[in-house]
């Protein structure tokens, strides 16, 4: 061998341990950094899957009847009730009926 490649090959076994170290090193930071990034995606991909199946359920129950609502009393379908039986079925929230309006002037009830 020439002096050259004697000397190249001398520094590169000096360096050699500590060229490993820098390897292993950038190695490990590689790995971190895939694992890293793997653990954002799958929570991503969770968040998602978990939002997706709020959103389904909010509209499932949105989609339920409310028993407790007065919006399921039937209203007048078919044209039959007046304004004056109307106000004779309506009732308060208290349970009791509401009076009937008189349609007979004062004076006429002698």
């Amino acid at each position: 061998m020439s002096v050259e490649k004697v000397n190249k090959y001398k520094e590169e076994k000096a360096n050699r341990k500590e060229w490993i170290e820098k390897q292993k090193k950038q190695a490990k930071a590689m790995r971190a950094g895939v694992i890293a990034g793997a653990v954002v995606v799958v929570v991503l991909i969770a968040g998602a899957i978990g939002l997706t199946i709020r959103n389904e359920r909010k509209a499932y129950l949105a989609a339920l009847p409310d028993y407790n609502a007065s919006t399921m009393i039937v209203g007048d379908m078919a044209g039959v009730l007046t304004p004056e039986t109307e106000a004779e079925t309506a009732s308060p929230e208290d349970g009791t009926q509401a009076p009937a309006e008189e349609t007979q002037a004062p004076e006429a009830q002698g």
